[in-house]
């Protein structure tokens, strides 16, 4: 689920599932996409991206999209099933259209990567050609705009995966080195708070990712590992803003996969908070999830799971201090 959405219009149905990679990151596949329109010139807004259901879960797939564009305060709603299932989204589409209420219907239609169909009454039975490119404007104007688009979920998922190889030893010894140098820091600054001090062993790593210079191995084992203490990781937390959440995407999904797995959950769930933060839903559930298979009583990966199954829009967030945070 993600509210930040390219500058493009377009002018038709083919226009419209060339756009849908640019408004993902990636090429959704086998997926039924809802999308709240606002406006008279059905300007796009909150967009979310489930996988298709079985034909006996259509019913139970419709509620909680229609709940979804509701909470988000849609106007009105595009529906699209990308898919070669084919008669289940002949099902589904216009379940979730009967199902939207006081929400306009804009345009419901499925298709499988050659011909799609649609809700209106004069469809061809046969469905309508179409082609999508990599070449489209939309694409173009994305990836000029500087947006990575990758090829499926699973490159995406792929980006949060831990390094491996003969790498993964080294770094798996050299977060124990950094574990205790930290632990031997804390002993001798007892006078500091925690926070103090782990903000302050990190201050050159913190410079180097948001001056987006090359991040060391150092730098990201101190911030996977400071980031399992509490206090810091609030810290940490706090850091991450509207403004820079794109960059602190980059620098905790790279340090999340620096981390020996089992120390991750708290580079995951930064690296999750800053891509909802940014509007990227796909990418928090995906970091969402992996912290909880990790960890599955990790409290914030459990906060950020909630957030993203109700639909909270990035625009509601309100940076709060470190006390309301440890409450929270």
């Amino acid at each position: 689920m993600t509210d930040d959405i390219p500058v493009f219009t377009a002018h038709d149905i083919p226009d419209l599932l060339n756009t849908l990679p640019t408004l993902f990151g990636f090429t959704p596949e086998d997926s039924i996409i809802a999308i709240a329109t606002f406006g008279p010139r059905n300007r796009l807004g909150f967009r979310l991206r489930m996988d298709m259901p079985a034909m006996e879960h259509v019913g139970l797939a419709a509620g909680p999209i229609v709940a979804h564009l509701a909470h988000q305060g849609a106007e009105g709603a595009i529906v699209i099933a990308v898919t070669d299932q084919t008669d289940v989204a002949a099902r589904l589409v216009p379940e979730i259209e009967r199902r939207l209420g006081a929400i306009r219907p804009v345009l419901g239609a499925w298709a499988d990567g050659t011909r799609y169909w649609t809700t209106f009454d004069d469809c061809d039975h046969a469905g309508h050609p179409y082609q999508t490119s990599g070449h489209h404007l939309a694409v173009v104007q994305a990836i000029a705009g500087g947006q990575e688009i990758l090829p499926n979920r699973a490159a995406l998922a792929a980006k949060l995966e831990p390094v491996g190889g003969p790498r993964r030893v080294w770094l798996n010894h050299g977060a124990e080195t950094v574990a205790s140098q930290i632990a031997a820091a804390l002993n001798t600054r007892q006078d500091r708070s925690v926070e103090e001090v782990g903000l302050d062993d990190l201050a050159p790593a913190l410079g180097a990712a948001l001056s987006r210079r090359h991040l060391t191995d150092d730098h990201a084992l101190r911030l996977a590992v400071w980031a399992t203490i509490l206090p810091v990781r609030d810290a940490l937390w706090a850091l991450i803003t509207p403004d820079n959440a794109r960059d602190m995407v980059g620098l905790w999904s790279h340090v999340a996969r620096c981390a020996p797995p089992a120390m991750s959950p708290p580079s995951l769930c930064l690296a999750g908070f800053a891509a909802w933060l940014s509007g990227d839903g796909t990418l928090a559930l995906i970091a969402a999830e992996r912290a909880l298979a990790i960890d599955p009583h990790y409290t914030l990966a459990g906060l950020l799971l909630k957030l993203l199954e109700g639909g909270v829009p990035p625009s509601s967030w309100r940076p709060i201090d470190g006390s309301e945070r440890a409450l929270a």
